[in-house]
């Protein structure tokens, strides 16, 4: 895992970064990680019941094809997963920096 954001309240979210799918895929999957006992728990005692509802999406996209903006602000998101790059001379249009 790159990076996570998380926000609890009415609704909970969790936002992770990974390097690949993969990575995911492999850490879903294996029996020696931390989340995987508490998560077939959760699942064994919710699971269609309607008390819970989980959301998941997975996407994978080339560091080529994203662009996400900050303006005074911290490092968030995937900036804070990843790296910042700063907006100088022939990069301050979203053409420019994504080179179309």
């Amino acid at each position: 895992m790159l990076g996570f954001h998380q926000w609890l309240g009415r609704t909970t979210i969790l936002l992770s970064y990974w390097e690949s799918p993969e990575h995911l895929h492999r850490f879903a999957a294996d029996r020696a990680a931390p989340h995987l006992a508490p998560w077939r728990a959760f699942m064994k005692e919710t699971a269609g019941t309607g008390d819970v509802g989980i959301w998941h999406e997975t996407y994978q996209i080339s560091a080529k094809d994203q662009e996400t903006v900050y303006t005074d602000m911290p490092a968030f998101g995937l900036a804070a997963a990843t790296r910042r790059v700063a907006v100088g001379p022939g990069t301050g249009t979203a053409r420019q920096r994504l080179g179309r």
